[in-house]
């Protein structure tokens, strides 16, 4: 179990500070283990066990949660999205050991989750039953745009969620999963429509994409997805290439690091020049723009006519912010906690 020094460093991870986050890591990067040491702590109203030695993991019990803008943002996506008779769908492709899923379940009516890792599936589900969740359905299998059998890579030490169909760095490590073409899992498994997509699949993005093709074109869900590489992002090109893979008729922006969910502009050859470790993308379909008009204040981007991308660099490779037009990016979310970029 966690000692007393983890505890005093999770006291100070939860507080309100600016820069705390990089003492603790600090510490914690000192304070390494070799070892898994469990715990079980409160997660948005539910019980949470995991491991300290998992970086979503140790996240979580330092800070509270992993990537809190993610989880921010859904929120908000959620509460726009359940505005249709029976609440949202909350698709969660890549869902790891179901920290994104588990919060979802608090916001969501339905979530549908697909994981192939044997490992992460077990402590997602040990999560979902721990807390009694009725609205949860997690499917063990990758989504790609055929149906399959692939090698699940190694991913990084004490990172599950850094496997990958695209590459490996243990050969030792590799699992075989299956892999199913979304449109045809979710036609056969009668599943519910697609409002949310959440899509973490550390560059085998694009493969999803064009296996869901269909229901993206009829669901037309709010995305958010991460985007990985250099030479290629998720698979895709350029951002050409990743627009003609989502609906016609949408908006791209970036969800900024950060403890609340904030947008900026982004530039896709700008990114690559940063090399930014990681992107996240969202996607509204247009006619929702106005739907989240009623929680966003101020956001003359949702009157622009052309689509556009937002981005931010991510916090854990840099500190500076990007400069950005004003006049295109200031994007507040008053109640939910979504601000602007502080120089947008």
């Amino acid at each position: 179990m966690p000692t007393v020094m983890d505890h005093l460093l999770r006291t100070v991870g939860h507080l309100p500070i600016p820069g705390v986050r990089g003492v603790v890591w600090r510490f914690g990067s000192v304070l390494k283990r070799r070892q898994s040491v469990d715990f079980e702590t409160d997660f948005e109203g539910m019980r949470y066990r995991g491991r300290l030695d998992d970086l979503i993991d140790w996240n979580l019990f330092f800070f509270g949660k992993y990537s809190p803008q993610e989880l921010d943002f859904l929120a908000v996506a959620a509460r726009v999205m359940g505005g249709t008779a029976g609440g949202s769908s909350y698709f969660d492709v890549g869902a790891n050991v179901g920290q994104h899923a588990l919060f979802m379940s608090k916001h969501a009516a339905r979530v549908v989750a697909f994981e192939p890792s044997s490992a992460a599936r077990e402590r997602f589900l040990a999560n979902v039953a721990l807390n009694g969740l009725a609205n949860v359905r997690l499917f063990p299998v990758a989504l790609g745009d055929s149906d399959m059998e692939a090698k699940l890579g190694s991913g990084f030490e004490g990172n599950t969620g850094s496997r990958s169909l695209t590459w490996t760095l243990d050969e030792h490590r590799i699992e075989t999963v299956a892999v199913r073409r979304g449109d045809d899992l979710i036609r056969s498994e009668r599943l519910p429509r697609m409002d949310i997509l959440k899509l973490d699949v550390e560059g085998y993005e694009k493969r999803v994409l064009l296996g869901l093709r269909e229901h993206l074109l009829t669901d037309r869900p709010v995305i958010l997805m991460e985007l990985i590489g250099e030479s290629e992002k998720g698979g895709f090109r350029d951002e050409a290439e990743l627009r003609k893979s989502l609906y016609p008729s949408h908006r791209l922006f970036t969800l900024v690091s950060g403890r609340r969910a904030r947008l900026a502009p982004f530039d896709w050859n700008a990114e690559a020049a940063v090399c930014l470790p990681e992107e996240r993308v969202v996607c509204l379909p247009e006619e929702r723009v106005s739907a989240f008009r009623s929680v966003l204040q101020g956001e003359p981007w949702a009157t622009r006519r052309d689509c556009y991308m937002e981005t931010s660099r991510i916090a854990r490779r840099t500190s500076n912010p990007i400069k950005a037009d004003a006049r295109n990016s200031r994007v507040r979310l008053e109640n939910s906690g979504m601000k602007a970029h502080p120089q947008c």
